[in-house]
């Protein structure tokens, strides 16, 4: 049996359901800390009179999100005190993870990279881990909003992620650029 087709236009409104907004929005936080600890920082770096070398092993921090399966059954059966009763266990992941790269965006916002690479690096490597964190939750997240009976959503929910987290990457590192020489790498990231 086959699928009913929709018309173009009736695929465009499917898009603007209001889980698959979610969706797209999480998507954007997912792509977010990336571009924090991806291409600004290594602009900033390169700005700071950093070497290519350091630059690079900085970017070393990205590893976590090759690994976060490792920490991804924690995620999925720690219900987080307080948090977890109120929000659900999904839910709950994402805002502590959300909360824990707001601070140490803040904190990387108020130092030197230049005078302090290991503090930077260190806050860098504790926004990955937040994000990666926050990536399983959101992937959990992503499939538990559509039950059983709405299983063809999935596929399209899949592509908002996908469309959020570049929109999450690509606009807000663009205006990180644009505004850094006017404004510098601080107040940006702040």
């Amino acid at each position: 049996m086959s699928a009913p087709t929709l018309s173009w236009l009736d695929t465009i409104r499917s898009y603007f359901d209001k889980k698959l907004l979610w969706i797209f929005m999480l998507g954007c936080s997912s792509g977010f800390p990336w571009v924090l600890i991806g291409s600004n920082m290594s602009g900033w770096l390169k700005d700071a009179g950093l070497t290519r070398t350091a630059i690079g092993y900085f970017g070393s921090v990205f590893a976590v999100y090759a690994i976060n399966f490792l920490w991804a059954p924690l995620v999925d059966r720690v219900n987080i005190p307080l948090l977890g009763k109120t929000l659900g266990q999904r839910r709950s992941w994402i805002l502590l993870c959300q909360a824990l790269i707001l601070i140490c965006t803040f904190f990387i916002a108020g130092i030197d990279p230049a005078k302090n690479l290991l503090f930077t690096s260190l806050l860098a490597l504790a926004i990955a881990l937040a994000s990666a964190t926050q990536d399983v939750a959101i992937d959990a997240y992503r499939i538990d909003t559509f039950p059983k009976s709405d299983q063809t959503k999935l596929p399209q929910a899949s592509a908002m992620a996908v469309i959020g987290w570049w929109s999450g990457y690509s606009l807000p590192g663009y205006l990180a650029f644009v505004n850094a020489d006017q404004y510098g790498w601080n107040s940006v990231y702040y």
